[in-house]
């Protein structure tokens, strides 16, 4: 059901959000809000690139413009895995064995541990453009340093609660 959450719109993901079934849930949506912020970082870029005003941070931009692409892209991959690892969680927890439980445990640190990640590059990059970048989108710029905050934060949260489940198998 939640396989191709990436093709889904954006009305049609919250309403599974709000549904009955635990995914998605809280490390899809860190990486989606990872996604929006790299967006958001691009768009900056762009908004800076071109403009005399800003010709010296422009190689810069185009650089993070192209790396905040990738990792949009990445952030985006990274929410049906994160998806994909909560269900294999749940199927390791049905079939009583601790070995796959512990591999499903590990797979659902990984994927927001990768979030993490990106999102923290995310964030310094909307940091440094929020401070270089095209003054008229500085609040742009913001937006995606709050929500790849938010994502860093989210995406922990599931870390810290998945390593605590895996110590008590141990």
């Amino acid at each position: 059901m939640n396989k191709g959450i990436r093709t889904k719109t954006l009305e049609t993901f919250l309403d599974m959000l709000a549904g009955d079934s635990p995914t998605p849930g809280g490390g899809a949506v860190a990486a989606f809000a990872g996604a929006m912020a790299a967006a958001l970082v691009e768009m900056v870029c762009h908004l800076t690139i071109g403009k005399k005003k800003y010709a010296s941070f422009e190689r810069t931009a185009r650089v993070m413009a192209h790396d905040a692409g990738l990792m949009r892209k990445k952030l985006l991959r990274l929410a049906e895995q994160d998806i994909e690892a909560f269900d294999a969680v749940m199927v390791a927890y049905k079939s009583k064995c601790a070995e796959k439980i512990r591999r499903a445990l590990l797979r659902a640190i990984k994927i927001p541990a990768l979030t993490k990640d990106c999102c923290i590059k995310i964030q310094r990059m909307a940091i440094k453009l929020s401070k270089k970048g095209n003054k008229n989108a500085v609040s742009d710029a913001q937006t995606a340093s709050f929500l790849a905050g938010a994502a860093i934060h989210s995406a922990q949260a599931n870390i810290t609660i998945n390593k605590k489940t895996l110590a008590r198998l141990s």
